[in-house]
């Protein structure tokens, strides 16, 4: 028996065993036994919304990485990396394999993560489309040594191993989700043709009309702009969240966005992790958001929550999920009712169990639950009153402020796509073409940036100095940010 086999008998056995199902391991079927473990772990009562004593929510969203291609080694997860194979459109089977230490992927192709690709990918549930749809990068995965801040954070913290993002689908309609428990019924990234942008409601909307306070820091190219002129009070820069973290004034709700360079992979220079950024710039950002939040005053009366917006096209042994959804349709092609594959998601707080893996079923709209039931705000719609409640996962009663150590990477020497071998930079070129007609226009696309300008926003990014530290690095990296941003 091989060790990742031997692995997986062991976290089903703990699974049953949690589940009060020991000796069943090996006959239920593994859905079965991570279900009951989640119910268990789930069993306490939440407080009361007047008894939450958290007034601060803060949300990182990163890009484009699924579960088992970032943390299928993960101990006492329900992950898979090693060992498993995908066939391509001939039936020849691929195995997985190590990306390390290819921190960027520039040879080869940005995996599919569009609508009808990551129907491909599902396959009616056989989740066996991942080559088929993509090239080996696909079904590559990355170590517990590739990662220099992610795997500490969840080991110190609350892990989830069945976070699916919102939708399968792209970056757009699943970081809408996470604003307003909608896409709007866009299946595509879609850049408004007026100024008045996306008129759903969203979170930021239902909490600054009931008196609370919320903010959207970015780096340099805001997501939040989507949603017109009455975004421009929402927006804020990356340095201000730092200095708001040590002031003790972060808004009640803050969501937080990465450096995304020229959008879709920065020529390997974002640090949102988007391929074909260096994975590393965008742990480097993670690590400095996490460190302003756990030595802010306001640790002790908040929460963080780490995600990624969706999958990327990345192999993912376990199956997406159907849910409620006001736009859902029996017909798989053109519904809003089933989620996308897992991605990485951690909790951090005082009030998270620590060194824990929480095997409960959430999505984007779970956090968006815990923070409407805090603040008495109510549903969005459909899909936030159905979602799964988050808060279910905290451990209320026996808080932990105790700040852990954690690592600070500082962002790497890398060098540009376009600057490697020649052959490569023509592929990644006619990749990033063809991800835009799937996908529609990226953050950073000539586009949206176009609409940046009707709307009348500063474009100025923010300095990686400013972020990062004045290192020779961040200075190296700043210098060809600029090169590749509008002044």
């Amino acid at each position: 028996m091989s060790d990742d086999q031997m692995g997986r008998r062991e976290f089903l056995t703990r699974s049953a065993g949690l589940a009060g199902l020991a000796g069943l391991a090996t006959v239920l079927p593994a859905e079965t036994l991570i279900s009951e473990a989640a119910k268990v772990q789930t069993s306490a009562a939440l407080p009361s919304p007047r008894n939450i004593p958290i007034d601060t929510f803060v949300v990182l969203m990163m890009e484009n990485r699924s579960f088992d291609h970032y943390l299928g080694w993960f101990p006492g997860a329900d992950g898979r990396n090693k060992g498993l194979s995908y066939p391509d459109k001939h039936g020849k089977r691929h195995p997985t394999h190590p990306l390390a230490p290819d921190f960027q992927g520039c040879g080869f192709q940005d995996p599919d993560h569009s609508f009808e690709g990551g129907r491909t990918e599902y396959d009616h549930g056989t989740l066996d489309g991942f080559y088929i749809a993509n090239d080996e990068y696909a079904i590559g995965y990355y170590g517990q040594k590739d990662l220099p801040f992610l795997p500490h954070a969840a080991k110190a913290f609350t892990l989830y191993d069945r976070y699916f993002c919102s939708l399968l689908g792209p970056t757009f309609p699943n970081r809408h989700y996470m604003w307003g428990a909608q896409s709007g019924g866009q299946t595509t990234n879609v850049i408004p043709t007026g100024s008045a942008g996306d008129q759903w409601e969203t979170i930021f909307d239902r909490a600054t009309a009931n008196g609370l306070s919320a903010r959207y820091y970015f780096f340099d190219q805001p997501f939040g702009a989507l949603y017109g002129s009455r975004a421009a009070p929402w927006l804020r820069r990356t340095e201000d969240f730092l200095s708001d973290c040590q002031a003790g004034t972060l808004p009640n709700i803050a969501f937080v966005d990465p450096p995304f360079a020229d959008g879709s992979g920065g020529d390997g220079l974002s640090g949102d992790e988007h391929p074909h950024g260096d994975i590393r710039i965008g742990q480097a950002f993670m690590s400095r958001i996490t460190h302003a939040f756990l030595n802010s005053p306001q640790f002790r009366r908040g929460a963080m929550f780490i995600n990624y917006d969706e999958w990327g096209g990345f192999f993912d042994h376990v199956s997406p999920r159907f849910v409620p959804d006001g736009r859902q349709n029996p017909d798989l092609a053109k519904t809003f009712g089933i989620t996308g594959f897992r991605i990485p998601g951690v909790a951090i707080s005082p009030y998270v169990r620590r060194g824990h893996v929480s095997h409960t079923t959430v999505t984007h709209e779970s956090i968006l639950k815990l923070i409407s039931y805090r603040f008495g705000l109510g549903f969005l719609n459909m899909r936030h009153r159905y979602a799964s409640q988050i808060g279910r996962t905290f451990d209320w009663g026996k808080p932990n402020f105790d700040v852990p150590d954690l690592p600070s990477p500082g962002p790497p020497v890398t060098t540009p796509c376009s600057l490697q071998a020649s052959s490569s930079s023509r592929r990644e070129a006619r990749t990033e073409a063809n991800a835009e007609e799937r996908e529609g226009p990226s953050i950073g696309s000539p586009e949206f940036r176009r609409y940046l300008d009707r709307l009348g926003y500063d474009f100025e990014p923010s300095s990686a100095v400013t972020v990062f530290g004045n290192t020779p690095e961040a200075r190296a990296l700043d210098a060809m940010w600029k090169q590749r941003l509008p002044g």
